[in-house]
């Protein structure tokens, strides 16, 4: 990912200048009318409520109706995202047909450009998709399984993820195997450990969720696939919550298949995903969607998916952009200290149970109430104290699970653990 801001903004959005659109302004006109980079060039420490609120209040239209503490379903667009989404949905509606045919095409194919170079790999190597889970289906539901192979998941992965695999199963395809996550691992190596007592000899490919919906745990994927690959075994991967919101490189993870989200923590408009495949793997993989024209090593055969979001995709360039500015390595240090204020403050307190490790975690973490049920306590916090969290299915108690964006404060994660208190 490029290190230069200021040539980076400059670089995305080139393709909509290439179109020849008369109303089509660049991601750099578009930045230059409306952002103070100077905005941006402190160190914004992680503790730095001023700088926090500054971004907050210039950057985000929030509701003040309640204190959104449920930012892992979705993350709010940037005005300066938002304003691009709304040109484009004019645009795109504007121009009818033309555009779709004529136009977009070729501005489609510069957006996955500037996305590959943002993910620093190829562009024959990523699809844009709606989502992760479509993402992640296209690789799982695609891998070349042969009669006696394992899968090896465990109860912290994505349901969704999950229920492929186990339909898969159910056609006879693969066996599934599947282990308890501790809840509260003590370090990376006993996570690592973990995966590989539970290899078999017949385990072909790993589910490995590198940043877990359900509790925040952040698995070391780089450290895990190495392992699997000595082995000879594959790993698909679930980084749906890390990009975005934990400083990664694609391809140091080692990962052949992986499936992210741009509308969590990147802030693009909703309808936004990215499957990886590394090219070697392109040409084994099965199509889900039927294609039989085009060639068996080209990524587009994984993406006949007829009429795509318009407005949606020529986004990407503008939240890739204004997250480049906000400097990934700020947004993970900020999300992690409003996680673990709430955390190590309530963990002195017999009736909380935490169940995500503070240090193995960003800004998703989660906790239950004892002797109290789950969607009791959710209830209370959003309709006595307009405090919005979730529950998470986790074993027999499920969990309750915080989520705190850019644009919390400090004194919201306070009124968060008042009112915990208060239950």
């Amino acid at each position: 990912m490029p290190n230069n801001r200021k040539k980076f903004i400059q670089q995305v959005g080139a393709g909509l200048l290439m179109t020849g659109l008369p109303a089509a302004t660049s991601a750099e006109d578009f930045f230059d009318s409306i952002i103070d980079t100077s905005d941006f060039e402190s160190d914004g420490a992680a503790d730095d409520e001023k700088y926090w609120k500054h971004i907050a209040h210039k950057y985000y239209t929030v509701s003040k109706d309640y204190i959104n503490l449920e930012n892992g379903y979705y993350g709010i667009q940037p005005k300066p995202v938002l304003q691009a989404f709304q040109k484009n949905i004019l645009l795109a509606n504007r121009e009818g047909a033309r555009f779709a045919r004529k136009i977009f095409p070729g501005t489609s194919t510069t957006i996955n450009k500037e996305l590959a170079a943002f993910l620093g790999v190829a562009p024959e190597e990523i699809i844009i998709t709606r989502n992760a889970t479509e993402a992640l289906n296209i690789a799982i539901q695609g891998y070349p399984f042969k009669e006696g192979d394992e899968v090896l998941i465990n109860q912290l992965d994505y349901f969704s993820m999950i229920e492929t695999f186990r339909l898969l199963e159910r056609r006879g395809r693969i066996k599934v195997n599947a282990f308890d996550m501790p809840l509260l691992p003590g370090s990376e190596d006993e996570i690592i450990e973990m995966y590989r007592k539970m290899i078999t000899e017949k385990t072909k490919v790993i589910l490995l969720t590198h940043v877990s919906n359900i509790n925040g745990l952040i698995i070391p994927v780089q450290k895990i696939t190495a392992m699997a690959k000595q082995q000879g075994i594959d790993t698909i991967t679930d980084s749906a919550h890390a990009l975005g919101q934990v400083p990664f490189s694609l391809p140091a993870l080692g990962s052949d298949f992986v499936g992210m989200n741009l509308h969590k923590w990147i802030g693009n408009p909703i309808g936004a995903g990215v499957l990886y495949v590394k090219k070697e793997r392109i040409k084994e993989m099965n199509v889900l969607f039927g294609d039989v024209n085009m060639a068996e090593d080209n990524i587009s055969k994984l993406a006949h998916f007829g009429t795509t979001p318009f407005a949606v995709i020529m986004t990407i360039p503008d939240s890739l952009a204004f997250h480049k500015l906000m400097d990934i390595e700020k947004v993970s240090k900020r999300l992690h200290y409003l996680k673990s204020l709430w955390i190590n403050e309530l963990k002195q307190y017999d009736k909380v149970e935490i169940v995500t490790p503070t240090e193995l975690s960003c800004a998703i973490a989660s906790f239950r109430v004892r002797d109290k049920k789950t969607s009791d306590v959710t209830d209370v916090l959003f309709k006595e104290h307009n405090i919005l969290t979730v529950g998470r299915t986790l074993g027999k108690d499920g969990c309750i699970r915080v989520t705190p964006a850019v644009y919390t404060s400090a004194d919201d994660i306070r009124k968060f653990m008042s009112a915990v208190k208060a239950v």
